[in-house]
């Protein structure tokens, strides 16, 4: 029975080292998880920290390109102002031209088709 005590024993020890072997690697375990966790945490931060100051970078950037464009259309409407009233002139100064031009053309080939008596007709309205 005294080896039946001792036996007994020997496997409670080992039951016991085995459980307490169990639970160091417990602690050990979740000492890794904690520092994980903590390492993840660390990088989220500067993470957001560096897409923070990317952001705000592209955000000052575009800025200025935006108040480039500003000020370049700015004078686009002066621009645009002027083109127009050029053209405005050009087409009061060249416009008539090309209508008598183009009344001249046309006259020329419709008079033979004019009647007579309707010829004699405008010469006697048209004033002298």
């Amino acid at each position: 029975m005294d080896s039946g005590n001792s036996s007994v024993k020997t496997l409670l020890y080992i039951v016991l080292v085995l459980a307490l072997l169990a639970v160091g690697s417990n602690f050990y375990v979740a000492s890794l998880l904690d520092r994980n966790s903590q390492e993840l945490a660390s990088l989220r931060l500067l993470l957001q920290k560096q897409m923070m100051g990317t952001a705000l970078t592209q955000v000052e950037e575009m800025q200025k390109k935006l108040d480039a464009m500003n000020q370049s259309a700015s004078g686009i409407d002066a621009k645009m102002k002027k083109a127009q009233d050029d053209f405005v002139i050009r087409m009061n100064k060249e416009l008539p031209l090309m209508m008598d031009r183009y009344i001249q053309q046309r006259a020329g080939k419709y008079q033979p088709m004019i009647p007579q008596d309707v010829k004699e007709k405008i010469q006697q309205q048209v004033p002298k």
